[in-house]
């Protein structure tokens, strides 16, 4: 092969590369202004049964990131801002447990193991590209794992993780 054919072949190669690289990294520390709204977005129960109720506003209040990454639903890919699931479930308390129950306003629940916000940087989303998330683009609160930061994130079963419209965390039945 030619010394030229091999650089346009890297050329092509890097350029190929650079949108995943996009995609490929984890939440960066932001600042937003603030979400202006005292209404209760997510209830969270205790192991002692005690409820704590916390608005959008709360959440953020924990710290601020942005998240890039792909998901199981073209139409969903991009960008999205929120706290650490693993600093919210601490501020709430239920950083220890084995596993959390996460319910959305339309009944769907599911059970998310202390494995996934302890090994990866899984956001408790409340905004889209800026935006505040409304039921009408699957919020107030959604749960985004970073895709790209791992291949065993894009298994199919992995999806059911992805939770939309999120109001209630509980501890879940062991």
């Amino acid at each position: 092969m030619s010394l030229g054919f091999c650089r346009r072949l890297m050329l092509v190669i890097s350029l190929v590369s650079l949108p995943s690289l996009l995609w490929a990294a984890g939440p960066e520390r932001v600042s937003l202004p603030p979400t202006i709204s005292d209404r209760v977005a997510l209830t969270v129960t205790r192991a002692d049964q005690s409820k704590r109720d916390f608005t959008v506003a709360q959440i953020e209040s924990l710290g601020v990131y942005r998240l890039t990454t792909k998901t199981f639903w073209p139409k969903d890919d991009g960008t999205y801002e929120g706290v650490l699931l693993a600093d919210f479930l601490k501020e709430a308390g239920l950083e220890k447990l084995p596993k959390i129950q996460v319910t959305a306003l339309d009944g769907y629940s599911v059970s998310i193991p202390r494995e996934d916000w302890t090994r990866w940087p899984v956001l408790l989303a409340t905004r889209r590209d800026g935006a505040p998330l409304s039921v009408r683009n699957k919020g107030p609160l959604r749960l985004i794992f970073p895709m790209a930061l791992d291949r065993e994130l894009s298994v199919r079963s992995m999806g059911t993780h992805w939770a939309w419209m999120i109001r209630s965390i509980s501890p879940a039945a062991k």
